[in-house]
């Protein structure tokens, strides 16, 4: 056998080894990017808001929103914040569109 291939040889475990420690850390990096502990509430027929207490990574509120005179519904969407703010939004015209449903999204 030559030097060369008796050193690869030599360090294939430590590779395998590196790879083994590596990919458990990466997975609880990812894990740990979510947020968590979050709330909605609905402080208004109209309006809606988001908030999450731990984690990393942002949050954004999402409205059902119902059309009081035609009926049809739409999505609205509060704007990307980080822990421990609120996202807020409002269907539209409070005299007309009115929240049936708050949650919200993760990223």
């Amino acid at each position: 056998m030559n030097i060369r291939k008796l050193m690869s040889l030599g360090m294939t475990p430590l590779v395998l080894a590196g790879i083994a420690v590596a990919a458990p850390i990466a997975g609880a990096t990812a894990a740990s990017a979510t947020p968590d502990g979050c709330q909605v509430a609905k402080p208004t027929e109209n309006t809606g808001y988001a908030i999450c207490h731990r984690g990393t990574g942002q949050v954004r509120v999402k409205l059902t929103c119902e059309d009081g005179i035609t009926g049809t519904r739409h999505f609205a969407y509060g704007p990307w914040v980080g822990i421990e703010k609120k996202s807020s939004m409002a269907c539209g015209a409070a005299q007309r569109y009115f929240v049936t449903e708050v949650g919200y999204q993760l990223r």
